[in-house]
């Protein structure tokens, strides 16, 4: 699937502000029969580079490490989710700016069909808006009761 991203920056060096713009090929690639490996980290070549991006503005459960089985259960439930709407999708674009998070990754929304992924996974309650600083316990009594009243 090959989609193309363009960015735009601007740079203010002694009053006079330069601005290009940049165009980089995103491509979803698949790992282990999935193009995500969990509900907000997914599987893209940039430049012809492999490499992952995280979904911005979501937090989902872990897959990886779980402090417990429903965090796993969860976790699993958003990473299906994203690969079958990336499967059955039409069209799928990437906004982003290029900026890389702490693990390496490229920071991106990521458009299905003209929705943003990550506002649909928090609407199917599979995930939380991403709250930098702060890590969601989803092995609490809280989470299970803030779902609980979603449904």
């Amino acid at each position: 699937m090959k989609i193309q991203v363009f960015i735009f920056f601007s740079i203010l060096t002694s009053s006079i502000i330069f601005v290009s713009i940049s165009q980089a090929e995103i491509f979803l690639r698949q790992y282990n029969d999935r193009y995500c490996y969990d509900g907000d980290t997914c599987y893209v070549t940039i430049n012809g580079k492999d490499t992952k991006i995280r979904l911005l503005e979501l937090d989902t459960p872990e897959v990886s490490k779980p402090k417990c089985d429903k965090e796993l259960e969860w976790g699993l439930r958003a990473r299906d989710y994203i690969n079958n709407k990336i499967s059955n999708a039409d069209t799928i674009e990437f906004k982003t700016k290029y900026e890389i998070d702490w693990f390496g990754r490229t920071l991106s929304y990521l458009i299905i069909d003209g929705e943003d992924i990550s506002s649909k996974l928090i609407k199917n309650n599979l995930g939380v808006v991403y709250k930098k600083g702060h890590k969601m316990d989803w092995c609490s009594n809280i989470w299970i009761i803030w779902y609980l009243n979603k449904i």
